[in-house]
């Protein structure tokens, strides 16, 4: 964030309502404007007029109210999903909130179980192998992305079975899969959706089961499959 105002002892001359940014206060000290501050942290430093105040004082209740600013930021995003500890942390960094600012945040945050990684993990499993029957591999490489412990995500991935697998794989192919009676177009389309299925995630196993549950021209064969890398 931008460098503070400069500090020095005063008398708080007024106090007013900062437009147009609810909760907020300017401060007036020796009848010049210094800063704004949400009304939290006036009211706990006792920013109030008539109030003699100190330099190293103000300096506390700034650092004060740049630590609210970035906590409230934090829960906004965390309104919008939940996020991964990094991603968090990077998000604050981007906002251009101090790397120790954004630690304290975090610390917060995890105590209040707002940020939690391993509950993340699992919630990021379940909807992509639900919602975009995604299969273990791409999870796997996403949870490492957004920074997730090798032991979380070994956790998370231990809740994903692979009849679960089976059938949300078997569920994206049925609505991509097209049956063609001629020998070389049916290994075509089987060879198009077993790379769609790797593309995904899916094991070799769970293609080679999906693609054997699909109708076939006869005689087709089943595409070499290779397992996706780890």
């Amino acid at each position: 964030m931008e460098e503070g105002p400069q500090l020095a002892d005063g008398t708080i001359t007024m106090v007013e309502k900062a437009p147009r940014e609810p909760r907020r206060y300017r401060i007036y000290i020796d009848g010049r404007f210094a800063f704004s501050v949400h009304e939290d942290v006036m009211i706990r430093y006792r920013l109030l007029k008539g109030e003699f105040v100190q330099a190293a004082s103000l300096q506390e209740a700034l650092r004060a109210d740049e630590l609210h600013k970035a906590y409230l930021h934090a829960v906004k995003l965390l309104g919008s999903r939940l996020r991964s500890e990094q991603e968090l942390r990077q998000r604050l960094l981007e906002k251009g909130y101090a790397a120790e600012l954004a630690d304290s945040v975090l610390e917060r945050l995890k105590q209040e179980r707002y940020v939690d990684d391993r509950q993340f993990a699992e919630q990021l499993t379940r909807q992509r192998l639900r919602s975009q029957k995604k299969g273990r591999h791409w999870i796997k490489q996403e949870l490492k992305a957004k920074g997730i412990s090798p032991e979380r995500i070994a956790a998370a991935l231990e809740t994903v079975d692979e009849e679960s697998e089976y059938r949300m794989a078997l569920e994206l192919a049925r609505k991509r899969y097209r049956p063609s009676a001629d020998r070389e177009e049916a290994l075509k389309a089987r060879r198009k959706l077993a790379a769609l299925l790797q593309r995904r995630g899916y094991p070799s196993g769970v293609v080679s089961r999906v693609l054997r549950s699909l109708p076939d021209a006869e005689g087709a064969g089943e595409p070499e499959i290779e397992e996706f890398g780890e």
